[in-house]
């Protein structure tokens, strides 16, 4: 990784040769993390290419974002590196033709291989903009991610207990959190009402596997000060005695590093899979049954181009 001197104090503008340094050590940083959020990039920089912001200051996350977009906007930094959740459009799907449809459909499907487990397993995090880090694993598992923006709706845990209980089976709920009074009091909320909601009879087992008790103890992540005058401060404050944790601090998930979240949540999820021998069955013919829908494609095309199916395709 390129040099660059971290020094927070107030110094002259930087030279050309100190910026492109910056950018240089920028896209490392995000190459080698990605996906991964700008504010990832922020934790991963702090005492290598700038000091923590402290107080109310965002001086040092303000370059962040700034040099963030120019190199996207210049093509050095591939857009894709860098999630954003923010951006949400609600509209039925539509395709050109029927076959783009078939095309889109045979790419995309999936079986349901969750069916064949004793239990529905979900991932929760707190922003949308860690749901980015997380979504390639739950996407190559094929379980359901949820974004809580803070605390979650009573329409958004409603919602979800009566999905549960349509299903008829116990639900592993999968948590990826802030450790401070706002990240603690989520999963004490949301395991309060799906129980409430769930009449007491709901089969839940929420995990929170960052940021964990350990997390915090082990003191090798960025920290940052409490807010003290948050409303869930004096529960906060009691879990981190009993945890013998410093109340007046704080970890944000994004300080942990974006691989080694997605290593948790994968080895997590994976250990979920009770059922070993019927998954990979269900594996093997969510592969037949999409190298059948590719065969259908191509006979649906025939049809449509007003051509005659061969004897094979009929017997396909």
């Amino acid at each position: 990784m390129a040099s660059y001197d971290a020094s927070y104090v107030k110094r002259p503008r930087r030279t050309k040769a100190q910026v492109e340094a910056l950018r240089v050590a920028i896209c490392e940083l995000a190459e080698a993390a990605q996906p991964c959020s700008v504010r990832h990039v922020y934790y991963l920089g702090i005492g290598l290419l700038w000091d923590k912001d402290t107080g109310r200051s965002r001086r040092n996350y303000s370059v962040v974002v700034r040099e963030v977009g120019h190199l996207r906007e210049t093509g050095r930094l591939p857009w894709e590196w860098i999630t954003d959740g923010t951006r949400m459009v609600r509209q039925e799907t539509q395709y050109d033709s029927l076959d783009e449809a078939m095309q889109r459909n045979t790419e995309s499907y999936r079986r349901n291989l969750w069916a064949s487990q004793s239990r529905r397993v979900e991932v929760w995090c707190e922003s949308d903009s860690v749901g980015g880090v997380l979504l390639p694993v739950t996407s190559a598992w094929g379980v359901g991610l949820y974004s809580c923006r803070g605390q979650s709706s009573k329409t958004f845990v409603y919602e979800a207990v009566q999905q549960y209980a349509h299903q008829g089976k116990g639900v592993t709920v999968v948590f990826c959190g802030d450790w401070d009074p706002t990240g603690r009091c989520v999963p004490r909320s949301v395991v309060e009402r799906m129980e409430r909601y769930g009449n007491g009879e709901l089969d839940l087992e929420f995990r929170q596997i960052a940021i964990t008790a350990d997390d915090v103890r082990s003191g090798q992540l960025t920290t940052h000060d409490v807010n003290t005058r948050d409303v869930n401060f004096a529960r906060y404050r009691e879990e981190c005695l009993r945890e013998g944790i410093d109340p007046n601090t704080a970890v944000e998930v994004e300080a942990l590093r974006p691989g080694l979240l997605r290593e948790r949540l994968d080895e997590t999820i994976g250990g979920l899979v009770d059922d070993v021998r019927q998954w990979n069955i269900e594996f093997r013919m969510e592969s037949a049954e999409r190298e059948l829908l590719r065969e259908l494609q191509g006979v649906v095309n025939k049809i449509v181009r007003g051509e005659s199916a061969t004897e094979d395709d009929q017997g396909e």
